[in-house]
């Protein structure tokens, strides 16, 4: 039998561009009033970050931790088969991420079936853990048998319908090389961008196999318990100590598979006060400040010695209504509160320009995108007041509008649509809920209405249209089932490659059916919450806001 011709992608080591900040101080190692000198950061290697909570434990499959130190502490832990490459964004001062190309990683190329159903990965030989355990084609058929055999992690949600079996789907083809396997050709392009991700890293088998039990078969309650257990990935930097409720220092990892980090050493310093975080940068007590409020990034600006980002986001602030109950199961009312709606002023008011419009889910720079045809929302009473007319509501409606009581943005927001909808004889109570509470109401369809502030991390065309739109989706707040939409997505999968001319107009299609029927209004893009000392480069504003302190640069 002749082998099969594939096409073969070379990941080649590209360059990853570093975008000096301009030329200032980078800060000292100890909090203190004083600070220190650009050539003890430098010399040292080692940064201050203050973050408003701190990791309860590092181990993903355990389950999903929301807060800000947990991700971040995460993700530099652990390395993945491939990742996104960096890229310059005009007019911004920062990196951003190519979400459509992939560049080496664990993995050295990867190869492509003819049919695009087949990914076979070729991985790089050599590569050791922070256990000092060399990588090989196993750790990688372990690491995912672990994320789907352990619910509480919900990787097989992430990874669904891409990969829904790895017992079938991932084969070892030698002791260096892998393969993933998945139904439709249209899939790949999210596979591999899944495979980038977090939810895509790849562990020492050989060390948590010593720490599992029949009980624990994989090791993951075994590695809750402890955070100092959570050293088992390829990633760049490992936990150095852990002091509960203090602090976190992680040491850069001697093995790490694209060399050690010009970073050596983070000390990671728990501030729950967001103006306190901001002010350590400006006095030279912190090199990044995490979470921060726009308010305060906004009065950070105009400081020479600081840098906060501005780079275009993912990350969108989000009005939803329940779809299945009145007075917005009529598409007429959801309509006309897209017009009810102050954007200019939220921007402004609550973002103090740290944000920007952004009336949809696609990412306009995707190619073969197209949104011409996209409604384009602007804050207008008067036509809210008509529209609601024409539905039958001429003395308008009220209605409650719930908010996480931990996200002052939102709740920010929430007043300002108060305000500006009572011109058009919109009566908004505003619930401040508790997250969880929250979340779970929205799905269990208690919630009116609600403001979030969220992103698709995979920024693909099929997985950003599907992530708020799949019947019965733990993301689907507003309960949207529409046939017509769906079959659109259908059509755009069956497509083939997803980022293909023919796949593209299934996707400009899915994505104006959407906005006009407006199950969610996208207000806006907000822009990084972080700032950092000037001379500080390489930063990059990624899709899970998470910051690759492999990639800095100390002057």
């Amino acid at each position: 039998m002749n082998k099969p011709q594939v096409k073969k992608h070379r990941l080649t080591r590209g360059l990853v561009w570093t975008v000096p900040l301009l030329v200032a101080a980078v800060v000292s190692t100890a909090c203190s009033d004083t600070g220190a000198s650009t050539a003890g950061a430098s010399a040292t290697g080692e940064i201050v970050v203050v973050t408003p909570d701190q990791a309860s434990n590092v181990v993903r499959d355990y389950g999903y931790t929301a807060g800000t130190d947990n991700q971040d502490v995460t993700n530099n832990l652990h390395a993945q088969l491939i990742r996104k490459p960096y890229v310059e964004e005009e007019g911004s001062d920062a990196l951003v991420q190519d979400y459509y190309n992939f560049e080496p990683y664990l993995a050295e190329s990867y190869d492509v079936s003819p049919d695009q159903l087949v990914y076979t990965f070729h991985l790089k030989q050599g590569v050791l853990s922070q256990q000092g355990n060399e990588l090989n084609a196993d750790d990688v058929l372990w690491s995912f048998e672990r994320k789907f055999a352990t619910p509480g992690g919900g990787m097989a949600g992430y990874f669904k319908p891409m990969l829904t079996d790895p017992d079938t789907q991932i084969q070892k083809i030698d002791d260096y090389t892998v393969s993933f396997s998945t139904a439709k050709a249209g899939y790949g392009l999210t596979l591999l961008a899944n495979l980038a991700e977090n939810i895509g890293s790849i562990y020492d088998s050989d060390y948590l196999i010593q720490n599992s039990t029949p009980e624990d078969p994989y090791a993951v309650a075994w590695g809750a318990e402890d955070m100092m257990r959570g050293n088992f990935g390829y990633g760049a930097y490992q936990l150095e100590s852990v002091t509960p409720g203090q602090e976190i220092v992680m040491a850069a990892n001697p093995n790490f598979v694209l060399g050690e980090p010009e970073v050596e050493r983070i000390v990671r310093r728990v501030v729950a006060d967001p103006a306190t975080r901001a002010n350590m940068v400006t006095r030279g007590d912190a090199d990044i400040a995490l979470a921060l409020r726009s308010s305060d990034q906004a009065a950070l600006q105009s400081d020479d010695a600081v840098t906060v980002p501005t780079t275009t986001s993912n990350q969108y602030l989000l009005y939803s209504m329940n779809t299945t109950t009145a007075p917005f199961d009529d598409v007429r009312v959801r309509q006309a509160m897209a017009y009810a709606i102050p954007y200019d002023q939220i921007m402004e008011n609550v973002f103090f320009g740290r944000a920007y419009k952004y009336n949809h889910v696609l990412d306009d720079k995707a190619p073969n995108w197209d949104g011409a045809d996209l409604p384009d929302y602007e804050g207008d009473p008067q036509r809210a007041r008509e529209m609601l007319a024409a539905a039958g509501l001429p003395d308008g409606f009220a209605f409650t509008l719930s908010v996480n009581n931990q996200l002052p943005a939102a709740q920010d927001t929430a007043i300002q649509i108060q305000s500006f909808a009572a011109e058009a004889g919109i009566d908004v109570t505003i619930a401040e809920v508790p997250a969880a509470q929250l979340n779970a109401d929205q799905l269990a369809g208690k919630v009116q209405a609600s403001l979030s502030l969220g992103a698709s991390v995979t920024m693909t065309p099929p997985y950003s249209l599907q992530l708020l739109t799949q019947p019965g989706g733990g993301s689907n707040y507003a309960l949207w089932n529409d046939p017509e939409f769906l079959a659109m997505m259908d059509q755009g999968l069956d497509a083939g490659d997803a980022l293909s001319p023919e796949a593209g107009e299934f996707w400009n299609a899915a994505e104006l059916r959407m906005t006009e029927q407006a199950p969610y209004i996208f207000i806006a893009r907000v822009r990084p919450t972080v700032a950092m000392e000037k001379g500080m480069g390489g930063y990059v504003q990624r899709t899970d806001f998470r910051i690759d302190y492999s990639n800095l640069t100390l002057s």
